[in-house]
């Protein structure tokens, strides 16, 4: 947080979790990361904690990204989930409950309320790391409705004469939501439609 620096999603992806000011998880971690920015910010406080174990840092310390928040120390360890609860502020209650009901849903083999398994195999284990997170907007999710020739589209579905749109500024593949993004949309629609307005508008 402080530290002003991208983490890598394989943390979540790989196996960790995410708990809010309250130690308590809030939603399936293995969604895309564009709605779980929007989730994080619907937090108390608008963070969250990512927590995972060394097999997932080790596996972490692959992306630029996370070595740079290791080495600005923004990563930080604990022996114990008591010691992670008392060095994060959290209720140390909630947390040691959070880290049982995923233990227990491992044993069922049951899904979780927000629709997220766990397997003994993949449980967190000591020593725990945790970093601060909060969401961010990289990309415009939604824009302007454009043809597939990037010409912008008023209400009752005519053109406009002599505009076009692209990237950021139009409506791409993804949709108006964050659920429908996934990584690379945003550049998609640019050099795409980007490409393709280019060769219109002379034309027009």
């Amino acid at each position: 947080m402080p530290h002003q620096t991208l983490i890598t999603w394989a943390v979540m992806m790989r196996g960790g979790v995410q708990v809010n000011s309250e130690g308590r998880r809030f939603s399936n971690e293995h969604g895309g990361y564009s709605e779980q920015a929007a989730k994080v910010l619907a937090q108390p406080g608008g963070i969250a904690w990512n927590l995972f174990d060394r097999r997932i840092h080790q596996a972490a310390l692959e992306f630029e990204d996370y070595r740079n928040a290791h080495i600005a120390g923004a990563v930080r360890t604990f022996d114990t989930l008591e010691d992670m609860a008392i060095g994060l502020g959290l209720p140390q209650e909630a947390l040691l409950d959070t880290f049982a009901e995923m233990h227990a849903l491992a044993e069922s083999g049951e899904a979780d309320g927000f629709g997220r398994c766990f397997s003994l195999e993949d449980l967190l284990s000591a020593p725990y790391h945790a970093i601060k997170v909060t969401g961010a907007l990289f990309h415009t999710q939604g824009g302007l409705e454009v043809t597939p020739q990037a010409r912008v589209l008023r209400q009752d579905g005519s053109v406009f004469p002599n505009l076009f749109a692209a990237g950021g500024a139009a409506r791409g593949v993804s949709g108006s939501g964050d659920s429908g993004y996934l990584s690379g949309n945003g550049l998609l629609s640019a050099v795409v439609l980007g490409a393709i307005a280019g060769r219109e508008a002379p034309g027009s």
